[in-house]
């Protein structure tokens, strides 16, 4: 029996996309708020700390689909009139072509990411996990791309420490619209060599 990344309830593409995010969301939320952590962060009981730790990673879960949601949102709509348009443009030959063979194999009224992807996964089952790597990879680098502008309100922050989260937050957006292209781009190559 092969054990695959999704076999698990908090697989790489949870922890990625939603966990990482929603937690760096949780520890800071309250030095913005001016809320007093000490008494909660100073926890010597192990049960205690066990149920702290526990419940932190389920609030990081749920509030990472909430901020996952907020920055598809939000970047979905740049990258695909940016990034997209430009990439799309530079391999237009081979993006028309597979896209009229996904037409021509799949004829239903869809998006042609996706109906070559369900196909792709449903032809090569062992491609799932690296086009799992590229979306996961592609939504944490979104989140962390709106997370580094938030981690500008910090008020502990100088004015440079404001200038290197707005470097990051444009390099995480560039990584995200890679990302986002690499996986793409993968699952059109694989839907083009199984046909």
């Amino acid at each position: 029996m092969s054990f695959k990344p999704g076999d698990l309830f908090f697989g790489l593409m949870e922890f990625l996309a939603f966990i990482v995010p929603g937690f760096i969301l949780c520890i800071t939320l309250p030095f913005i708020l001016h809320y007093p952590v000490k008494e909660y962060v100073e926890i010597k009981n192990d049960t205690v700390i066990t149920f702290f730790w526990v419940s932190l990673v389920l609030v990081s879960y749920i509030t990472g689909h909430f901020l996952h949601h907020i920055c598809a949102l939000v970047l979905n709509p740049v990258y695909k009139n940016t990034y997209l348009k430009w990439k799309i443009g530079k391999h237009i030959e081979f993006v028309t072509k597979v896209e009229t063979q996904i037409d021509q194999k799949i004829p239903i009224l869809s998006d042609h990411l996706k109906k070559a992807e369900a196909y792709v996964k449903m032809n090569s089952p062992v491609i799932i996990p690296e086009l799992e790597k590229h979306e996961a990879n592609s939504k944490l680098f979104r989140s962390l791309c709106l997370l580094s502008l938030y981690l500008c309100l910090l008020p502990c922050l100088n004015w440079y420490g404001r200038a290197v989260l707005i470097i990051i937050s444009f390099l995480s957006f560039s990584k995200f619209a890679n990302e986002r292209w690499n996986h793409r781009y993968l699952v059109y190559q694989y839907f083009n060599l199984i046909n």
